[in-house]
C-alpha cells in the first residue's frame, strides 16, 4: 500500500509533478491512501516555488524518496506504531505518560495507610487504657469506663485523622520524586504522635475515670444509704402499720375526753399482759399504756417493775433472767388483785405487742422504766419501726430526757410529782406535748398546770372512779390514764346480775384504792365475796342503777362465817342512792350523800342516811328492826325497795323484818357498794352473793 500525505486543506494539491485532489482519494481495495497533512502549497500559486517534498529534500540529509519523506511523518509502512496518530491519540499519550508518575497518587496511599494504622494503633492503646480503667474501677464505674473508652477512641481517631490528613497536605504541596520517602516519614511521625497522644488520653481517661467512679460510688453510696433507711421505713409502714387511719395527732383532735388504758386495764386484768392489751382494744380504747423493761439479753418485755416479785410467780431483778426462762417459765400471778378465776398469764414481749398494735388505729403511750431499757427501746423503735412517732407517745418521768424521743419526731407526755415545781416544769417545757398529773395532786395545783402558757393538754393517772373523771375534767385534764378505761369511759350499768361464781374482778369495780391487794375483792367457793379489810367497802359500778330506772330492788344474800361474840352489835351491809361513786366509808365523813342498810350480828336491822357535814349516819324509820340474830355460815337474804319517794328495807324470811316504806325522797344516786360497816377484825366480816337488780 503506498501513502500520499497531502495538506488538509481544499485541493488539488501537487506532489512534484502529480496531481492530487483528497476527493479523488481511493477507497475499497485501492493500494493507495492519501493521508490529509499539514497545510502547504498547493503548486498552483508558485509561491516559493515549492512543494513540501522539495523543502524536505532541501534539508541536509533527507536526501530519499516521496515515500521517505511520507515515512519520516508517520513512520514506516506497516510498524505497530503506524495506528492513526491523531491529536486524540496524541492525549491519551499525555495522559497515559501522567499517570505514569503520580506523586499525589502515592501520598494518598501513603495517607490512607497511615490513618488505618493510627486507627488501629490508637483502638488497641484505647482497649488496653479501658481494661485498666475497668480494673481499676468499682463495678459502678464500668459503664463510665466503656463510656470513657469510646470517648477515647473517636477522640484519637479524630486526631489521627487530622495529623494524617496534615500530613497528606503537606506531602502532597512539596510531593517530588522523594514523595515516598517523605510519605514514608509522616506516616511514621502521624504514627507515632497518634501514639502519644492515645496514650495520654487514655490514662487521662483512666484517671478522670476512675476519680469519676470513686466520687460517683461514694454519692451512690449515700444515695443508696438513703434509699435503703426510705425502703426500710416504706417497708416497715407496709408490714407493721397496715391500717394506720389514726394518728397521734388525729386521736387527739377528736372531740371530748380521751381515755387510755393504764397498763392495758389493769384493774380488770392482769397488768402489762397481752389479754390487758386485747381487753381494751376490743373494747374499742385507743391509747392503750405500755411499760417495758429488759432481761439479760436485752429484750424488751412488757413489764412495770425491775423486779417479777409484785405481778409474777418468780421473784428477783428481770434482768437477771434469759429470754428463754422468761418464756417458759415466768408466769403473771394475776388471782390475789383480779381473784382465782383468772389462768396465769405469760409475760410478753414488747415487740409481739408492737407488732399487734402499732399504728392500727391505736395510739400507744411507751416508757421505758428502767435506765437499761432505754437504749434498746430507741434501738428497737430506730430500726424496726422507723414510723413509730405517727402513733407512739413517748411516755416518761420528769425527772428524765426527752431530748431522744424529741429528736425523732415523737409526742412526748411528761408525768410529775404532786410536790414538782413550776421551775422544775418550766425546764421540761421545751421538750414537752402534755403534761401528766396523779389523781392524788390537788385539784388547785392540777389547774395550775393546765393553765401553765401555752395551754398544754393535761392527762391524769391512774383514774379507776367515774368520780375522779368529773373532778379531773372540772380542772381542765382532757385525758383520763385508766386503770378500768372502759368503766370510766361510760355512763351506764353493764349489768344487773353478779357473776361472781367466776371469781374474776368485774369491771367497775371500785375497790378503796386500786393495784391494791389488800382492798381487793375477795372470791370464795360458792360464788361468796368479801372485803378482808377492817371497815373495807367494795363499790359495784358495774350495777349502778340507771337513772331511768326509777323504781327498784336490789336484793342480795348475805352471811357472817365468823361472828364476833364479844360485840354483837358490829354490823356490815350495803350502802347505795349515792350520785357518785367516790368511796365511802361508816361512821366518816364522805365526800357525796347517801343510805347505808345495816344488818349486826345479833340480827338488829337499820336504815341510815348520810350526808357530807357528819360522821355519824342519820337513822331513819322506827329504828331498830329485830330479825333473828345471824348464825355463822348461814345465809340471810336482804333487800332495798327505792321509788320516787319511799325507801324500804327489810330481811326476807319474815313480813315483820322490815323498816317499812319510809318516805324520804333525799338521795336518788344509782351508786351503791358492799360494805364491811363498823367490823374491825375482818375475820367477822360479811359475805355476799346472788346480787340482782330488777325494776318494780
Amino acid at each position: 500500500r503506498t501513502y500520499i500525505l497531502v495538506p488538509d486543506t481544499v485541493g488539488p494539491h501537487w506532489i512534484g509533478d502529480l496531481r492530487v485532489d483528497l476527493g479523488d482519494a481511493p477507497t475499497g481495495g485501492s493500494t493507495i491512501v492519501y493521508v490529509p497533512g499539514p497545510a502547504g502549497d498547493d503548486g498552483t500559486d508558485g509561491v516559493d516555488g515549492l512543494s513540501a517534498y522539495e523543502v524536505w529534500r532541501s534539508v541536509e540529509g533527507n536526501d530519499g524518496t516521496v515515500d521517505d519523506y511520507l515515512a519520516s511523518l508517520v513512520g514506516p509502512s506497516g510498524a505497530a506504531e503506524a495506528q492513526e496518530y491523531t491529536d486524540t491519540a496524541v492525549a491519551a499519550e499525555a495522559e497515559r505518560a501522567d499517570d505514569a508518575y503520580d506523586p499525589a497518587g502515592a501520598a494518598e496511599t501513603a495517607r490512607v495507610a497511615a490513618v488505618d494504622a493510627a486507627a488501629a494503633d490508637a483502638a488497641s492503646k484505647a482497649t488496653a487504657a479501658r481494661t485498666a480503667a475497668i480494673a481499676a474501677a468499682a463495678d459502678d464505674a464500668t459503664a463510665k469506663a466503656s463510656a470513657a473508652q469510646s470517648a477515647a477512641i473517636s477522640t484519637a481517631a479524630a486526631d489521627a485523622t487530622a495529623k494524617a490528613d496534615a500530613a497528606r497536605t503537606a506531602a502532597v504541596s512539596t510531593a517530588s520524586a522523594d514523595a515516598t520517602s517523605k510519605a514514608a516519614a509522616a506516616q511514621a511521625a502521624a504514627i507515632a504522635a497518634a501514639s502519644s497522644d492515645a496514650t495520654t488520653k487514655a490514662n487521662a481517661a483512666r484517671d478522670t475515670a476512675t476519680a469519676s467512679a470513686a466520687a460517683d460510688a461514694t454519692t451512690k453510696a449515700g444515695s443508696a444509704q438513703t434509699a435503703a433507711v426510705s425502703a426500710a421505713a416504706s417497708a416497715a409502714a407496709g408490714l407493721y402499720l397496715p391500717k394506720a387511719v389514726l394518728t397521734v395527732d388525729q386521736l387527739m383532735a377528736q372531740p371530748g375526753t380521751k381515755i387510755f388504758g393504764h397498763r392495758g386495764a389493769g384493774m380488770v386484768c392482769p397488768e402489762h399482759t397481752e389479754a390487758a392489751y386485747d381487753y381494751a382494744v376490743a373494747h374499742d380504747i385507743q391509747f392503750v399504756e405500755m411499760s417495758c423493761n429488759v432481761d439479760s439479753e436485752q429484750q424488751l418485755w412488757c413489764h412495770h417493775d425491775l423486779t417479777l416479785d409484785r405481778t409474777t410467780h418468780a421473784t428477783g431483778a428481770l434482768n437477771t433472767y434469759p429470754s428463754t426462762g422468761i418464756t417458759n417459765r415466768v408466769l403473771t400471778n394475776g388471782k390475789p388483785l383480779l381473784g382465782p378465776g383468772w389462768t396465769d398469764q405469760p409475760m410478753v414481749p414488747l415487740r409481739k405487742m408492737l407488732d399487734k398494735y402499732l399504728g392500727r388505729g391505736v395510739v400507744i403511750f411507751l416508757e421505758p422504766k428502767g435506765n437499761d431499757a432505754v437504749v434498746p427501746l430507741q434501738n428497737l423503735l430506730a430500726t424496726s419501726y422507723p414510723h413509730a412517732n405517727q402513733s407512739v407517745i413517748w411516755k416518761a418521768h420528769v425527772g428524765t430526757s426527752f431530748t431522744w424521743p424529741k429528736t425523732n419526731g415523737f409526742r412526748t407526755w411528761c408525768y410529775v410529782d404532786d410536790a414538782s415545781s413550776d421551775a422544775v416544769l418550766d425546764g421540761k417545757d421545751a421538750q414537752v406535748d402534755y403534761w401528766g398529773v396523779s389523781t392524788t395532786m390537788s385539784s388547785a395545783r392540777r389547774q395550775q398546770i393546765v393553765q401553765r402558757p401555752g395551754g398544754k393538754p393535761v392527762f391524769a393517772w391512774p383514774v379507776y372512779r367515774r368520780s375522779q373523771r368529773t373532778a379531773l375534767e372540772a380542772d381542765g385534764v382532757v385525758g383520763m390514764m385508766s386503770s378500768d378505761p372502759v368503766y370510766v369511759r361510760g355512763t351506764t350499768p353493764s349489768a344487773t346480775v353478779s357473776r361472781w361464781d367466776q371469781q374474776v374482778k368485774e369491771s367497775g369495780g371500785t375497790p378503796w384504792t386500786d393495784y391494791n391487794e389488800a382492798d381487793a375483792l375477795k372470791f370464795h367457793d360458792g360464788g361468796w365475796v368479801s372485803i378482808n379489810k377492817a371497815k373495807g367497802t367494795y363499790g359495784l359500778g358495774r350495777y349502778t342503777i340507771s337513772p331511768s330506772l326509777t323504781s327498784y330492788r336490789i336484793q342480795i344474800e348475805m352471811k357472817y362465817d365468823q361472828l364476833n361474840t364479844a360485840d354483837l352489835a358490829v354490823h356490815g351491809g350495803l350502802y347505795f342512792g349515792k350520785a357518785s361513786d367516790d368511796k365511802y366509808e361508816f361512821s366518816t365523813i364522805n365526800a357525796s350523800n347517801g343510805y347505808h342498810l345495816i344488818l349486826r350480828h345479833n340480827g338488829v336491822l337499820r336504815l341510815y342516811r348520810h350526808v357530807t357535814t357528819q360522821t355519824g349516819g342519820i337513822l331513819l324509820g322506827a329504828g331498830d328492826i329485830g330479825t333473828d340474830a345471824a348464825v355463822a355460815g348461814q345465809s340471810m337474804t336482804i333487800q332495798i325497795d327505792v321509788t320516787p319517794t319511799t325507801i324500804e328495807a327489810r330481811r326476807l324470811g319474815n313480813a315483820l323484818w322490815t323498816t317499812g316504806p319510809i318516805a324520804d325522797a333525799s338521795y336518788r344516786g344509782g351508786n351503791f357498794g358492799l360494805s364491811n360497816g363498823s367490823i374491825l377484825d375482818a375475820a367477822a366480816r360479811p359475805f355476799f352473793r346472788n346480787l340482782a337488780i330488777t325494776p318494780l
